[in-house]
């Protein structure tokens, strides 16, 4: 029973892309999955102006006013039967100092695994068991100064595999400063500080703790928007044998987005550290690129993304949002 388990347990880290978790060992591989279709089309977090509230979970003081009122909902199914979703609602509270505050859920399903008696495959059926994860986050922004707002988002993780399972209290905290006449937004956060709760065995677990650096400039004459994102900047350089161009992109996530027109825009972006961790051979490939593209039709906002995953195939995310 022991070994079915823990054969299960190695399959639920395989099934998330290493660039997912990083390499930090977690039970909790949810947090680090693209929330939006929009940031997954960038290839990770972009500090755009958005009335998106799901922009909170890549720095929480990109939650703005401009998000009052409006639900979000993503789905994404990464492998055969494992499949993640978020849903996220904001608004704004003028007579609490002109807070924005926003309210989520997020969760990761792996499926169900056969439960046998021995260690081989073919001992005898017992039933079946599951094992997911789910986060509820409660996150709030203000204006400090003109242009300048700072953001904090507090988290409770849960992860369940069978019988066992493992919680945690998180938070983060950003700052964005914003230049809107000259097109630039600049934002830093730290995420996934806290302290595990309980963990599935006797070593504890460690939370995937990121230190992000972002900004982003509109282009005067052409409708497109370039961000720059430095990620995991805590980890220093992860692959010491590499160049230092390699150690470099293992933190850089870069992407545009092209409106055309008002209701109708492109993206794409490149991840390094997932292109290196999903590139196979050493051969050039188009693994770590995402390429997405949004329309609003009436209230109703549609964004999709595609990442590639090299030979592993790709994701597919979807996102909708409405204000209600």
């Amino acid at each position: 029973m022991r070994a079915r388990l823990l054969a299960a347990a190695l399959a639920l880290g395989l099934a998330v892309p290493a660039s997912a978790q990083s390499r930090t060992q977690t039970a909790f591989d949810l947090v680090r999955l693209d929330v939006s279709a929009r940031t997954a089309a960038l290839a990770g977090p972009a500090a755009l102006a958005s009335d998106d509230p799901s922009a909170a979970f890549a720095n929480p003081a990109l939650l703005t006013p401009d998000a009052d009122g409006t639900v979000a909902l993503s789905y994404t199914n990464l492998v055969s039967d494992v499949n993640a979703g978020t849903a996220v609602y904001a608004r704004d509270v003028g007579w609490l100092g002109g807070l924005s505050l926003a309210g989520g859920v997020r969760y990761l399903s792996y499926g169900e695994f056969e439960r046998r008696t021995g260690a081989e495959a073919e001992g005898e059926t017992l039933g079946t068991f599951g094992a997911s994860e789910a986060a509820v986050t409660v996150a709030a922004s203000r204006e400090v100064l003109p242009q300048l707002r700072v953001g904090l988002a507090a988290h409770a993780l849960f992860a369940s595999l069978d019988d066992a399972g493992a919680q945690a209290l998180a938070g983060d905290v950003g700052v964005t400063y914003a230049v809107p006449e000259q097109g630039w937004v600049l934002g830093a956060s730290v995420h996934h500080v806290g302290a595990m709760l309980s963990s599935f065995g006797t070593e504890t677990d460690r939370l995937p703790l990121d230190v992000r650096v972002v900004v982003s400039k509109r282009l005067r004459y052409v409708p497109l928007t370039v961000s720059v994102a430095g990620i995991d900047l805590q980890a220093g350089g992860v692959r010491a044998d590499s160049s230092l161009m390699d150690r470099t992109l293992d933190h850089l996530a870069v992407g545009g987005e092209l409106a055309l027109g008002s209701s109708f825009a492109v993206r794409a972006g490149y991840n390094g550290r997932r292109g290196a961790d999903l590139r196979s051979g050493g051969r050039l490939d188009l693994a770590g690129v995402s390429v997405g593209a949004g329309i609003v039709l009436r209230r109703v906002a549609v964004d999709y993304a595609f990442s590639n995953w090299g030979d592993f195939g790709g994701l597919h995310q979807f996102g909708v949002r409405t204000r209600l």
